[in-house]
């Protein structure tokens, strides 16, 4: 009971953090909020902080290819289990000409707290984050769809991975 009391303010301790640093930011951060479902019909929470990419350049024709690092506080639950996640992932995003419309993609690391959920073993702490996702930028708003996976690439076995598909609203902070 001790034990689990502990884990649950260390990562609300990690939220904090989070909206510390985006209280702080610039105009080149943004606070994500997401929620969705995932593998076994588990719900999908998300909190991440974004920081753009400092360049961009001409990709693909008329395309623009950038991106933003993401730090995200994760949270899945099937009735009464759970896992927390942190991760971190660059993710890159392209855009055709002046369009609002962009398609993001990215793989990172997390680190979960539990390795097992709804039946779904991931055998490891330490996970790769993978997405694909579409998106609309209007001004300060954005507004995506993102499809996650997350598993440990088979370096240890069983390696059932989880699957999400998250709605997210980011803002960016002046």
């Amino acid at each position: 009971m001790h034990q689990a009391r502990l884990k649950q303010a260390a990562w609300r301790s990690l939220a904090v953090v989070l909206f510390a640093l985006a209280s702080h930011a610039g105009a080149d951060n943004a606070i994500e909020l997401a929620a969705g479902k995932g593998s076994e019909n588990s719900d999908a929470l998300r909190l991440a902080w974004q920081r753009s990419w400092d360049w961009q350049t001409a990709f693909a024709g008329n395309g623009l290819l950038s991106g933003f690092h993401a730090l995200s506080i994760n949270r899945w639950r099937k009735g009464d289990e759970s896992i927390s996640a942190l991760a971190y992932s660059p993710v890159f995003t392209w855009r055709h000409g002046g369009s609002p419309w962009y398609l993001q993609g990215g793989i990172g690391v997390a680190y979960l707290d539990r390795t097992r959920i709804a039946g779904r073993i991931l055998s490891s702490r330490w996970q790769f984050e993978d997405q694909l996702g579409i998106g609309r930028q209007q001004g300060r708003h954005d507004l995506a769809l993102v499809y996650r996976h997350y598993s440990n690439a088979g370096f240890s076995k069983p390696n059932h991975g989880i699957d999400l598909v998250l709605f997210s609203y980011s803002m960016t902070l002046d």
